[in-house]
Parts: structure tokens; C-alpha cells; sequence
């Protein structure tokens, strides 16, 4: 025999005696406990999940999955013991808004805790979690009941995971009950304009909000798609469809239809994604969609397909907001631009005369651009300066209702063309190592939004386009050019303005003459060396370098001893070499011996300027004038 026990039980098999005896007490219990409980307090309109398909992970006997929407609290789901995780799920039919889910276990039942999530998906297999995993008290104070609220979620199949019980080793449920968001019960659809993609003989459009469930619309047979519209005259918030077809003599039939939205009558999406809905008498041919709040003026029922006639059928289509004021807001007015110099618009206009306004959508060519609060009267909006953009504004209120459009304003933008170039560029020194840079303002289209200064060809700086000066640091010594060029917002550049040229003082500056034209009169010029020290020899000239001659030694040497200051002295000629001289000039033709000056001292045997001239070609001699010893034979 098992030990673990439900708080407030026996045994397993004492809690099934207790069971067996409280059955006899479950149609009072059934009768009393909703009266003494109440509905849940954020349940909004029927339970959803009730009499829908179920699902579960498993089941222990006579506990199965049917028990959690049969309505009755008595009966419940029990999975497999000691196996955790379990689910149950609820299949909604389609895709469907919801805000809250109810779980409850039998009333006599003691108290115990359960650790769940909700979760949700709209194919059946991959599921999203809605409500994250966190413990709930099942309490008989409370009726054993749970409420569990959120956020609207739009999904099909809702699947509460179990991982925990306190009460016992597995997941009980005796009823899941799913709710959508509470909508109104003003028929926004009544009396509005209604316009159809075809009709079929007498059964036009406007049959379909004439709130006669006998009248109908049917489109021309056989041709799929089709489309019945109505315009609620502004956008409001909308989460509720309700479309019906005549019973009496009406068979049972399925229609593959989509809901879609549009604020402007043009541009349709998806509010909810097309899926079959079935009209049964039984049900009073009346089908329910909900959907998260969408607000929108156009509401369309694309359909695609329908499974009794040919041809899309409705007799009354209903549209609901939620609860709620469903009166959209004055709309906003004089509404008005101003544009900066870089291309910013700012909007601005007068408030709603409304009161409960907590937006105001910005529309920007027909598409929601922002929404600011409803205590703002401006907004900047950054196009491109190119773009032409035409705006207007909606107030929008706390139920999702917007207003009707504000005036509409349009800025036309500009061409794309580059500013023009400054002008009148100069320059002044104001100190030294300093140049400061002046130049008239460039005009463009849209305006001017910077200059940029170039040194050299090179770009070193830029400045806003409400400044037109500049000063460098450079040095004196540099010889340096200038241009300055603008741009615009649409990031354009002008040509370059006038160039202006400081000249340096020296030193290492630019090279003025560098890739410059060069003309001018053809000339050789020759560059010789100016001492005979670095002539070399040359198969044409036969000049001679010093580094070739020989030493000398004896008399010889002695005399070109004395005579090297002289020689050094002498100015070399540049006019050397000369034609060769004759031999008569080679050396003196008397033998005289040498003459005394008149203080008694011989003269200088030096050759004197005259006699120093050498023969061209041969390297300079030390010979003197005095006679040659004859030669011994």
C-alpha cells in the first residue's frame, strides 16, 4: 500500500473511498459552488476552451483529458503518477486573442500547490511561452481555483505544463477554461460604409450590416478570392470579428477566409491569418474571431474559399473594440514644418480638443512614423534633402482610437547638386607662424552645412557652414597654397574657391617649380673644373692629372723646389691647353751663365710667365733655361 497522501486524504485507496463518497454531494456542489465563488474577476466574455478539442501527455484510468472542459469542477484529468513533466492542452479552433486562463481542482479537495507555465502556438507543435513557470496555491478557500492573467497573446493551441504537485506525484486539472479580452458591445460595423470586391444579383455588400441575419452578401461564383470591406470612418482599436449567415434552411459550410487591416484603404496586412470557420446552424451559424487589439479604419475579410457555395457568403459582419470608449479623438490641427540648414524638419501643431489623449502618430507618406506622447506638440523628423515627404498627425486615445488626419503638409526636396564654390579667398599673418584664412559664404538650394580648408592639395580641416575664417599654424620658412571648398547636407562638395599662395621665408619649402611648364632658348653650357690638380687623362682631351707625374730627383728637384711658390702664385689659364709650341720654345737656345742681380745674387732661374707656357698635351715641366750637359758618347 502506498504511503505518500493528498493533504486532507487517506491512503490512495482511503482518498478513493472519499471520492466515491463525495460524488453523491457533486450536482449540489456544481449547483452552489459557481454562485458562491463568482466568475473569475478578469474573465472577460465565454470560456473559450469549452466543449474544444483536448489533448494531454497522459492519463491514469478513468481520469482523462475530457474531464478539464466538460464544465463540471467535480470531474478531473489525473496523468501518469511519479512521471513529471505532464501537459494538457486546449485546441481553440484558430488563432485567437487571449488574456487569461482559469484552472481549477475539485472544491472538496485540500489545499496544495502546482508549478506550471502557460504556453501557446499556433501550429500545434512549436510552442512559445506565455506565462513563465511559477508556483500556484490551490486553495478550498478559494474555490480550489486559480486565475492566471497576461498580457494578450494570440495563439490557437493553449497548454498549461505542469512540473510539480505537493498534493500528489502528478498533474491534475478538473478545468481549463481560457478567456479573451473584454470587448465592447457597440457594433462598430453598424451603419458604416460597406464595398465588396463583385456581388451577385440582389445580395450587395451593404446586406452585411443592415443587422438583419436573413439578408446576405455572395459574390460572383467561382472566382476566388473575393472581399467584403467596411470603413469605420477612423481608425480605432478593434479586437473582436463576429460574422453570421442565415440559418433557416442553411446547411452547415466552412469558409477559408483572413481578417486584414488598413489605415488607408489601400495598403492591407494580416490582422489574423487566413483559416477555415465553420457556420453551423447548431451554433447559430455565427462565428467569433478574436485577436490582439489592432487599430485600424478598413477592416476586410479576404476569402479564399467556401466549402457550401461557390462564392464568399456573409450576413452580417460585426466588428468590436475593446471595452471601453469606442469614439476616436478630434483630430489634431495646424499642423506645420520648418526646415534647419542641414535638412531637419520640425513639426508642430495644435492639440486635440479631445480629452483622454495619450498619443499622437506621425504619418510620413501615408506610413506610421513614430508616435509621440500626447502632451508633445513637435517632432524632428531626418529625411534625406533629396526626398519629397509629405506629413500629417493623428490623435489617438487609451482605447487605441485615432482621430481622423490633421492637415497634411508636404516638403518638396531639393535637387541633388553640390553648393557653389566660395569666393574672394585671402589671407592675412597675424603673427608669426600663423595664417589666417577669410573667404566669402557659398549659397545652396537646401543650405550650406560646412567648409573645407585644403594646404597643399591636402584637406586639414573643416568648419561648420556658419564660419568663414580659418587660421593655420605653419612656419615662416614654408612656402604654402590654399583653397577652401563647401558641402552640403546631402553631403555634396562644391569646386574649390580661389587659391591663395604665402611664400616662405627659405628653407626647406615647397618646390614651386615642381611639375610647373618649363620654355625658354636652347643653350649648352660646359662646366670644367677650376684647378689643373683634377684634370684627368682621357682618350680625347690627354689631360693629365697631378696623381701622373713622376717625382723628380737632383738638380731638378731642387730647382722645382724653389720655384713652387712662384708657381703656385700663377693664375692657371683657362684657355689651356694651347696649340703645341715650336720647338725653339722648348728650351733656351744661348748658354749663357746665369746673370747677378745688382745686389750680386743670381736671378731666379724660374721660367718666367712667358716661358712657362706648356706644350699642350705634356705634363708641366721642371726645365730650366740653363744649357744641357753634353751627352757622353
Amino acid at each position: 500500500m502506498r504511503t505518500s497522501t493528498r493533504p486532507g486524504t487517506e491512503t490512495k485507496h482511503g482518498a478513493l473511498r472519499v471520492r466515491t463518497a463525495a460524488l453523491a454531494l457533486l450536482p449540489l456542489l456544481a449547483v452552489l459552488l459557481p454562485a458562491l465563488q463568482g466568475a473569475p474577476a478578469a474573465a472577460a466574455g465565454s470560456n473559450l476552451a469549452l466543449g474544444k478539442a483536448v489533448s494531454v501527455s497522459s492519463a491514469n484510468g478513468q481520469f482523462v483529458g475530457t474531464n478539464i472542459n466538460d464544465g463540471n469542477q467535480g470531474t478531473y484529468w489525473e496523468s501518469v503518477n511519479g512521471t513529471f513533466p505532464q501537459w494538457a492542452q486546449i485546441d481553440l479552433g484558430s488563432t485567437t486573442s487571449i488574456t487569461q486562463v482559469v484552472l481549477k481542482l475539485p472544491a472538496s479537495w485540500g489545499a496544495r500547490t502546482q508549478t506550471l507555465s502557460v504556453q501557446g502556438s499556433t501550429d500545434g507543435t512549436t510552442f512559445a511561452t506565455i506565462v513563465a513557470s511559477a508556483t500556484y496555491s490551490f486553495d478550498p478557500s478559494s474555490g480550489n481555483t486559480v486565475p492566471i492573467n497576461f498580457g494578450a497573446a494570440s495563439t490557437r493551441y493553449v497548454r498549461v505544463n505542469i512540473t510539480a504537485n505537493t498534493g500528489w506525484n502528478a498533474a491534475q486539472v478538473s478545468e481549463f477554461e481560457v478567456y479573451g479580452a473584454a470587448a465592447s458591445t457597440n457594433n462598430l460595423a453598424l451603419g458604416k460604409t460597406m464595398s465588396t470586391s463583385s456581388f451577385t444579383q440582389t445580395y450587395t455588400a451593404s446586406n452585411a450590416n443592415d443587422s438583419n441575419q436573413s439578408t446576405y452578401w455572395e459574390s460572383a461564383n467561382n472566382a476566388f478570392p473575393q472581399w467584403l470591406q467596411v470603413d469605420l470612418g477612423a481608425s480605432v482599436a478593434v479586437n473582436q470579428v463576429v460574422l453570421k449567415l442565415p440559418v433557416a434552411g442553411w446547411a452547415a459550410r466552412t469558409e477559408t477566409l483572413a481578417v486584414q487591416g488598413s489605415t488607408d484603404g489601400t495598403s492591407f496586412s494580416d490582422i489574423v491569418a487566413s483559416a477555415g470557420y465553420t457556420f453551423d446552424p447548431a451554433s447559430n451559424s455565427t462565428v467569433t474571431i478574436n485577436f490582439s487589439a489592432a487599430t485600424t479604419r478598413y477592416l476586410r475579410l479576404n476569402i479564399t474559399a467556401n466549402t457550401g457555395w461557390p462564392a464568399g457568403q456573409i450576413s452580417e459582419f460585426e466588428v468590436y473594440g475593446p471595452a471601453g470608449s469606442t469614439t476616436p479623438p478630434v483630430p489634431p490641427t495646424n499642423l506645420a514644418y520648418t526646415q534647419a540648414s542641414s535638412g531637419a524638419i520640425t513639426l508642430t501643431w495644435t492639440a486635440s480638443t479631445s480629452s483622454g489623449v495619450t498619443n499622437y502618430d506621425v504619418y510620413a507618406n501615408n506610413a506610421l512614423l513614430t508616435s509621440v506622447p500626447g502632451t508633445a506638440l513637435t517632432y524632428t523628423d531626418n529625411p534625406p534633402t533629396t526626398e519629397t515627404v509629405t506629413y500629417f498627425v493623428r490623435a489617438r486615445d487609451a482605447s487605441g482610437n485615432q482621430s481622423a488626419n490633421s492637415n497634411s503638409v508636404t516638403r518638396t526636396g531639393n535637387t541633388a547638386t553640390p553648393p557653389t564654390a566660395p569666393t574672394n579667398l585671402t589671407y592675412t599673418q597675424p603673427q608669426s607662424g600663423q595664417v589666417t584664412l577669410t573667404w566669402t559664404a557659398s549659397s545652396d538650394a537646401v543650405g550650406v552645412t560646412g567648409y573645407n580648408i585644403y594646404r597643399n592639395s591636402t584637406k586639414i580641416a573643416s568648419v561648420s557652414g556658419t564660419t568663414l575664417t580659418y587660421t593655420d599654424s605653419v612656419a615662416n620658412s614654408l612656402t604654402v597654397s590654399y583653397y577652401v571648398t563647401a558641402t552640403n547636407a546631402a553631403g555634396l562638395e562644391s569646386p574649390p574657391s580661389n587659391t591663395v599662395t604665402r611664400t616662405g621665408s627659405g628653407g626647406s619649402g615647397t618646390n614651386l617649380a615642381l611639375n610647373k611648364p618649363i620654355d625658354g632658348t636652347p643653350n649648352t653650357y660646359i662646366y670644367v673644373p677650376t684647378s689643373p690638380s683634377t684634370w684627368a687623362r682621357t682618350p680625347t682631351s690627354r689631360r693629365w692629372s697631378s696623381s701622373s707625374i713622376r717625382p723628380r730627383s737632383g738638380r731638378r728637384a731642387r730647382r722645382r723646389s724653389r720655384c713652387s711658390a712662384a708657381s703656385k702664385a700663377r693664375r692657371v689659364s683657362p684657355r689651356w691647353p694651347r696649340p703645341r709650341p715650336t720647338p725653339s720654345t722648348r728650351r733656351p737656345t744661348a748658354t749663357a751663365s746665369p746673370s747677378r742681380s745688382p745686389a750680386g745674387r743670381p736671378t731666379s732661374s724660374c721660367p718666367s710667365p712667358a716661358t712657362a707656357e706648356r706644350p699642350a698635351g705634356r705634363p708641366p715641366s721642371s726645365r730650366s733655361s740653363a744649357p744641357r750637359r753634353p751627352t757622353r758618347t
